[in-house]
């Protein structure tokens, strides 16, 4: 059984990959087959799938921090999330629904901070091999206008 610590601590790490842009490592946190959107509220609550992020393999993912990181070009940035607190929606076997607020902000080295994205992440996690993983990532954020410059994964 999963417990509350053991999900602390997956998501301090997962965090902590993505502010310390070790998109790399990033997939290794999906199991295998996975989905992964990020998805506008009024799509997600209409029951729409058209999302601005889609994913369902860690193949999928792999793909998306190879674009990121070898072939678009972009102003460097760095990006902070400031997860909200953690919610245990339901078990499910050994798998555990999850649901928390998430803020990320955006530094262009010449800007001023900026709100990038505030949602609700809607996850599943299951014990996969010999440590947590996410089955499930659903990011629904609150308004239809995000920047463009969405690059990093939530």
């Amino acid at each position: 059984m999963i417990d509350r610590d053991a999900l602390r601590d997956f998501y301090d790490d997962y965090y902590n990959t993505l502010d310390d842009v070790r998109l790399e490592e990033w997939p290794a946190f999906f199991t295998e087959a996975c989905l992964y959107r990020v998805i506008p509220r009024e799509n997600y609550e209409a029951g729409y799938t058209l999302s601005t992020i889609y994913a369902e393999s860690r193949g999928m993912l792999i793909d998306r921090v190879m674009g990121v990181t070898r072939t678009q070009m972009y102003a460097p940035r760095y990006y902070r999330r400031f997860p909200g607190p953690l919610r245990i929606v339901s078990r499910d076997g050994d798998s555990v629904r999850t649901r928390h607020n998430l803020l990320v902000v955006q530094t262009l080295i010449d800007k001023k901070t900026d709100i990038v994205l505030s949602a609700v992440c809607h996850d599943v996690i299951v014990p996969d091999e010999d440590r947590l993983r996410l089955r499930e990532r659903v990011v629904v954020f609150d308004s239809e206008m995000i920047p463009n410059s969405l690059i990093y994964p939530a």
